[in-house]
């Protein structure tokens, strides 16, 4: 018996937020099924490999939502099923007839989850968005310099993980309800939790550094504590003891100061050299690469199986509760 055994959900959302919303239900026994327009969702061509991640174990059926025996075909299914998300631009699903007040008329205990870039409701609701600019609005593109990538798209994550643990809950409370999830939020919610991290000023500490064979490491140090254990280690005896530069809040007022210092005495040892002496004293430095690190690769099959989807990290639940999913499913046509 899985968590979300009896969890059926039809899934209308494309890309990544409501996919990964629902492979987490999937992941944890709910029977997902994905309805695409007849062209398929859009990532089955722009990010095939994306595809097939965030829609392992779920079912197909495609349906025109803009003829109406599209529609009819997705009333009949909203009748037996518990949930539906959907992640179309505000006023969309009203115009094809799928949007919360239809469908609860089909079926009032139905868990009806809108995801959106910035929500169902405000001045920027109907405007289009992907994740940079959710991160952009929300102030978390840290520093002030250009940006031509953000690498994890976290704020999609953020708000699939978010979409799935409020519809989990919604399941379980019995009753109807329309969830205006917006990725808009979620990227506020995380930026928020830890303001200082969004600021854009110089961390001391804490970032990469080259080293003198032209390698690079990473350190992520803030603890005060760990502060003097990196003085003692660089031989730092100056500022060991220094009053001004004793709490990570008094090092942020000299940033430059000790990043310049820093900078300077990761420059005059090889890479392999820096790491063994953050080995010695307890330091959390490490390679900048986690791939070329056999601690890292031993750490993580430790915690991951080689073979092992992306999902499974975020379901740490035991094997016997979660199974395996099928792959993503080939697209057909089922008008």
């Amino acid at each position: 018996m899985r968590p979300l055994d009896g969890m059926r959900v039809l899934d209308l959302s494309q890309q990544l937020p409501g996919p990964y919303a629902t492979l987490l239900l999937a992941a944890m026994g709910a029977e997902v099924t994905k309805v695409e327009p007849p062209s398929g969702d859009a990532s089955r061509s722009l990010d095939p490999e994306m595809f097939g991640n965030v829609n392992a174990g779920k079912s197909s059926i495609t349906l025109d939502l803009k003829t109406e025996h599209g529609r009819q075909g997705l009333y009949r299914l909203v009748r037996r099923h518990d949930v539906v998300v959907e992640g179309f631009r505000p006023g969309v699903a009203a115009r094809l007839g799928c949007d919360a007040p239809a469908l609860h008329a089909l079926r009032p205990e139905l868990v009806y989850c809108s995801i959106s870039g910035a929500g169902q409701t405000g001045p920027l609701a109907r405007h289009p968005t992907h994740d940079i600019s959710l991160q952009a609005v929300a102030g978390a593109l840290a520093g002030d310099g250009d940006v031509d990538r953000i690498g994890v798209p976290w704020v999609d994550l953020a708000a699939g993980s978010s979409a799935a643990l409020a519809i989990t809950a919604a399941w379980h409370a019995g009753r109807g309800v329309h969830l205006d999830m917006s990725m808009l939020d979620a990227a506020l919610a995380w930026s928020r939790v830890k303001p200082s991290a969004v600021e854009g000023r110089r961390e001391p500490t804490y970032g990469t550094l080259r080293t003198a064979d032209g390698g690079r490491v990473v350190i992520a140090l803030l603890e005060d504590a760990m502060w003097r254990r990196l003085c003692t280690a660089l031989g730092w005896d100056d500022w060991a003891a220094d009053e001004r530069l004793g709490r990570h809040v008094d090092r942020r007022r000299h940033a430059d100061e000790v990043r310049d210092r820093l900078e300077e005495s990761a420059a005059a040892m090889t890479s392999s050299a820096l790491l063994d002496l953050a080995a010695r004293h307890d330091l959390p430095i490490g390679p900048a690469d986690g791939g070329t690190d056999p601690d890292a690769a031993t750490q993580i099959a430790t915690r991951v199986r080689p073979d092992a989807p992306p999902w499974r990290a975020c379901v740490p639940l035991p094997d016997a509760l979660v199974g395996e999913l099928r792959p993503a499913p080939a697209l057909t046509d089922d008008r």
